[in-house]
């Protein structure tokens, strides 16, 4: 079995992996990437899909955009890799399904003082907002927002903006779910910390979000794919060695960049506090349809469908491509559509023409699909509910020298979460 050193050896390929190995390259570290797929890059991927008769399309597997703020540590990250953006322009329409109806999206404040279901008590609490004070920090989603925003917020709009974004009800998130929401209360509440801190705005990447992780692969020589690895050996001097998959490698620094089951495994022999921390997270899985059909006129600026829960029965939510998106195929709308994550999802939804018919309820213009393709996506989303921190903290700290973990469920699961989260903490890895 071939063997081979380095400082640090990463294990998993994925977005977290490429970024703690960009990130601690940069910092002088001789680092090693291991991958068990055959391919790099985890959930950031733009796949293949080619149209009806044959046409260059594609899909994302993971997000079809970026979410950059300014001086965001995602923003400087494509600036550094060169990476160039596809011109902006307007959306198309944004609803929210509930009471049987479509309607605007509340995503704005103009659009929440709109909203039907707030009463004029609680538009006048909107306007509050800026007035209210810290909460405790192992406060779930829904009581933050109902302290920051009022009840009729966290009742009537929250559960399905979180649904389409997060795949839980706000009950069971904590504010580890999504990171920002702490810094914006720290410089003076959601209004005034958006002010302070900048606008953060949706930039789709030229060649799809893939476009990122084929970016990362290149500068970091000596990534291995197709190699799981299948155990832990401590080494002499605080040394380890990685096995499986024909090879073993040794190295002074193992990082798990993988998810939460995975690193788990891994740790169960040598570090069995922290495998056992790690296990109790709960990994939420999501099937994903993308669907292409006939055009429908007023979406050529896409669209975008989020449902109140549970009124979809499991449905919650789709986003389309703009008409001229080169992912797409010319001529064709093509759609994505989310199910699962910690909802049921009804008997009927489990094959296409159900889902199709659940989409026909809140999307009645839609046509019949003229490709459709599934994608699974099996422990997709870490449910961080709240204390999170706390268990993870200890979990941490139970591990052995030598030994690191990091990734979505530790960060945050979004992509700038990540890259805000490994940026700073490779800031305070132990210089080479």
């Amino acid at each position: 079995m071939p063997s081979t050193q380095s400082d640090v050896l990463i294990l998993g390929g994925g977005i977290s992996g490429l970024l703690a190995a960009w990130y601690l390259r940069r910092a002088g570290q001789s680092v090693r990437v291991r991958e068990a797929a055959a391919t790099a890059g985890g959930w950031a991927q733009t796949l293949p899909w080619p149209g009806p008769a044959g046409e260059p399309g594609c899909l994302e597997r993971g997000p079809q955009g970026l979410r950059l703020g300014r001086g965001s540590a995602l923003a400087r990250l494509c600036r550094d890799l060169e990476l160039s953006f596809e011109p902006t322009g307007p959306k198309g329409p944004r609803w929210l399904g509930k009471g049987g109806a479509r309607r605007p999206t509340p995503a704005s404040l103009k659009g929440l003082l709109a909203d039907p279901d707030l009463g004029l008590a609680g538009k006048l609490r909107l306007l509050g907002e800026p007035l209210v004070g810290r909460g405790p920090e192992d406060e779930d989603l829904h009581g933050f927002f109902a302290r920051r925003l009022g009840a009729g917020f966290a009742r009537e709009c929250l559960p399905a903006l979180l649904a389409g974004v997060l795949a839980a009800p706000p009950e069971r998130l904590g504010l580890e779910a999504l990171p920002r929401l702490r810094r914006l209360e720290a410089r003076g509440g959601l209004l005034r910390g958006a002010l302070r801190e900048g606008p953060e705005t949706t930039r789709q990447l030229r060649g799809g979000t893939g476009a990122l992780t084929r970016a990362l692969t290149e500068q970091l020589s000596g990534t291995v794919t197709g190699r799981p690895a299948e155990s832990l050996e401590p080494l002499p001097g605080g040394r380890w060695r990685v096995h499986g998959g024909g090879l073993s490698q040794d190295a002074d620094t193992v990082l798990l960049a993988l998810p939460p089951p995975a690193a788990a495994r891994l740790l169960a022999p040598v570090a069995p506090a922290s495998a056992e921390g790690l296990a109790a997270i709960p990994m939420l899985d999501l099937r994903v349809w993308h669907s292409r059909h006939a055009p429908v006129p007023g979406w050529e600026r896409g669209i975008g469908l989020l449902l109140h829960p549970p009124e979809g029965r499991g449905l919650l939510g789709a986003v389309s491509l703009l008409a001229d998106d080169p992912r797409g195929v010319p001529g064709l709308l093509q759609l994505r559509t989310y199910l699962g994550g910690a909802f049921p999802v009804a008997p009927d939804l489990a094959a296409w023409p159900g889902v199709f018919q659940e989409l026909r309820r809140w999307l009645p213009e839609l046509g019949e699909a003229v490709q459709v393709r599934e994608e699974p996506c099996s422990g997709a989303f870490p449910l961080l509910a709240p204390g999170h921190t706390a268990r993870l903290d200890r979990l941490l700290e139970a591990l052995p020298p030598g030994l690191h973990w990091l990734g979505a469920a530790r960060f945050g699961p979004g992509l700038p979460d990540l890259a805000e989260g490994i940026e700073a903490w490779a800031k305070t890895f132990p210089a080479p």
